[in-house]
């Protein structure tokens, strides 16, 4: 006779139920979210627990619903069950929600390393090895609103040459007198646009320089142009770092650099920053070869394993490689296969320049195989000892590049595949785009996590 209730309905280890214990356990004002103390004068304002209850269910559900759009949200609120169970029957509207993740953005990466350090409490995140990968996420912004100085220079010579051709059709019409050739007023209205336009052309580069850019999007400005596997993309390079034991994401970061050259130093000091750890092992591809960032983690007691990316001689296999050469480090130089001793000629930022007597190479049996100019150069590395280290540690372990495709590589395929759909961004901007990556990876860690544990172990170790 009376109706059934909504705690009814909902199994006692739903998703839901995880989502309200864990949330209920956070200290939202130290988290950083606003209106976490109520305000003693004025129309109470939503209870931010309450919302993150939905962005939370929004992400972490969304996985199979891929709920990600506010009016989605909104229509979830009154209609699905689970959610009306979760924030208590509430009705925000779209803009509410827009708002609540506007204003809290910081707040829900603080969220995202309490999970991390939550996982770790209990065990999940074991920290013997981790997994560091990047891969490009579209921004929200088109490529078409998006300027490179490079563009803008080769559009300034098409329009030189445009008016420079006006210019002589003025001419033309200006030595013909009385004969109507050309229309003066067409082509002086036309010459007017294009000296607008280069005039916009000028100062749009003029800007540039002086802030230091190379591109820019004129709809979002933290957004850069990267190479994707679709081509280029107006985009941001998601990092992560994945631990082993169970495939969680212990640290991200999203980053503007279009390569991951930089990155291997940062997000390893970040990942051992996480774990409290004294030392830490740590394996990445050859996208992430440099011998600066090799020696930083060396002195930071981080062991990296990754595949060393040198350069080859420009003469092609046939040519003696730098390897071919030994190193004498007490007299600071190298011999050659035909016992040749190269000195050193110069430093250059750091690198050091070696060269063999121009006498030596001229009657040496061994020319053909080695240069094709007068003499032979061989280049050392400013850094070359750290990577002569990382290439004996490969040599050794050769197993680490594909323990890292099966660390890293599968919460990237889950991100992209079931919550992001397409692989873009929502929200624009730098704070934007890290605060829904924040949610991402926590919804994934929050599945991962359930996949492992179970609900019911999951909210017992909660209580």
């Amino acid at each position: 006779m009376f109706p059934v209730s909504l705690e009814e309905l909902i199994p006692e280890d739903h998703l839901v139920r995880v989502i309200d214990l864990y949330v209920a356990k956070l200290d939202l004002g130290q988290l950083g979210f606003e209106n976490a103390q109520p305000k003693a004068t004025g129309r109470p304002a939503y209870d931010p627990a309450d919302q993150l209850y939905l962005c939370g269910y929004g992400y972490g559900y969304g996985y199979f619903q891929r709920i990600r759009s506010w009016r989605r949200l909104e229509a979830e609120c009154q209609r699905n069950i689970e959610v009306m169970w979760l924030i208590n029957r509430l009705k925000p509207d779209f803009k509410t929600i827009a708002d609540f993740r506007k204003n809290n953005k910081v707040a829900f990466v603080t969220t995202c390393r309490a999970f991390v350090q939550f996982c770790r409490s209990v065990g999940l995140i074991a920290g013997d090895l981790v997994a560091i990968d990047g891969s490009k996420f579209q921004a929200v912004a088109s490529s078409r609103r998006h300027l490179n100085l490079n563009q803008l220079k080769r559009q300034e010579e098409t329009l030189d040459k445009r008016i420079a051709q006006y210019l002589a059709d003025l001419d033309a019409a200006d030595k013909a007198e009385g004969e109507q050739v050309v229309d003066r007023t067409a082509i002086k209205a036309a010459l007017a646009k294009l000296e607008a336009k280069q005039q916009d052309n000028r100062s749009c580069q003029a800007l540039m320089k002086s802030m230091g850019l190379e591109q820019f999007n004129t709809h979002e400005s933290d957004a850069r142009m990267m190479r994707t596997p679709k081509g280029a993309r107006v985009a941001y390079n998601v990092q992560t770092a994945v631990d082993a034991g169970h495939g969680l994401i212990l640290h991200h970061e999203v980053t503007q650099d279009g390569d991951d050259r930089k990155q291997l130093e940062p997000i390893a000091k970040a990942a051992k920053a996480e774990l409290g750890q004294d030392t830490l092992t740590v394996t990445a591809d050859m996208g992430y070869s440099n011998g600066q960032q090799f020696q930083a983690c060396e002195e930071a007691s981080i062991t990296v394993y990754v595949p060393p990316n040198r350069t080859s001689n420009p003469g092609g296999e046939t040519l003696f490689e730098r390897q071919d050469f030994s190193y004498d480090a007490e007299e600071d130089r190298y011999q050659c296969a035909a016992g040749q001793w190269l000195t050193l000629k110069q430093r250059y930022k750091g690198d050091r320049i070696y060269q063999a007597a121009v006498s030596d190479c001229a009657g040496c049996a061994l020319k053909a195989q080695c240069t094709t100019a007068q003499r032979r150069y061989v280049s050392r590395h400013a850094q070359e000892e750290a990577f002569e280290r990382m290439a004996q540690r490969m040599q050794l372990h050769p197993e680490m590049m594909e323990r890292r495709r099966s660390i890293v590589e599968p919460p990237f395929g889950n991100l992209k595949q079931w919550l992001f759909g397409n692989g873009r961004f929502l929200l624009r901007q730098l704070e934007g785009t890290k605060a829904e990556m924040a949610l991402a990876v926590t919804a994934y860690n929050l599945k991962r996590a359930l996949s492992v544990l179970g609900a019911r172990k999951m909210m017992q170790l909660m209580g």
